[in-house]
């Protein structure tokens, strides 16, 4: 009964090992084409990962005055990307390993019937497990076909970025500038304007001519050399 018990133990955990293993990869292919088929009805806003890269992207241009280089800036988002706290790359990486691990077990869970005795026939599950296991990690694999996937989604986000939101930007920040010089004008209009309506200082005529001026002082000249007189 122990000795049944322990295979079974064995048997059930190469079973929830390789399953794992296969549910990762259908989470990264799930995620991925959910992304794909987001950017390509141009419909991101309707997806969080989308709307956090948008607002980076959005938050970058206005602070840098544009972004130099699209493709790595979505590059390193992609590589942000986190699923509970883990990394897609890491992801890809764990689901190979469990799926490992899994055929390990099942590795000892035959050396260890080998070892007891047991015939052929008692030791065909894991054999079957182990290779049920392995065909169907390599067919979501390649269903999953990650690169294609990861090349796909850098496109399609590269081109959205670059060709519907730079562009939309760069319209406001022109017609922004364009606002503020017409602005300017007026503002420069108007103060000529102003300069135009003050009135010149008015320049007095003299009264006498300077003629009139000299035979004047004459006069009181004389007239002050009689009285002394």
């Amino acid at each position: 009964m122990v000795q049944y018990f322990d295979n079974s133990f064995i048997m059930v955990l190469t079973l929830v090992l390789m399953a794992i293993s296969i549910l990762y990869q259908v989470a990264i292919g799930i995620i991925y084409q959910r992304m794909i088929q987001a950017t390509d009805t141009l419909s991101g806003v309707e997806n969080k990962l989308l709307q956090q890269c948008k607002e980076r992207f959005v938050n970058s241009y206005k602070l840098n005055g544009g972004v130099a280089n699209i493709s790595v800036f979505v590059d390193k988002f992609i590589n942000r990307i986190r699923v509970c706290g883990m990394s897609m790359s890491f992801m890809k990486h764990l689901s190979g390993q469990l799926m490992l691990a899994g055929v390990f077990v099942a590795g000892f869970g035959v050396c260890k019937g080998i070892v007891e005795g047991r015939g052929f026939v008692e030791l065909l599950p894991f054999y079957i497990i182990s290779l049920l296991g392995i065909y169907l990690y390599l067919s979501i694999v390649s269903i999953v076909d990650m690169p294609n996937r990861r090349g796909m989604l850098k496109t399609n986000i590269t081109d959205y970025l670059e060709n519907t939101v730079a562009q939309r930007l760069e319209h406001g920040i022109v017609e922004k500038e364009k606002l503020l010089w017409e602005l300017a004008q007026e503002k420069e209009a108007g103060a000529k304007e102003e300069k135009k309506e003050e009135p010149a200082p008015e320049t007095k005529t003299p009264v006498f001519s300077p003629e009139e001026t000299r035979e004047i002082e004459e006069l009181l000249r004389g007239i002050i050399s009689n009285s002394s007189v």
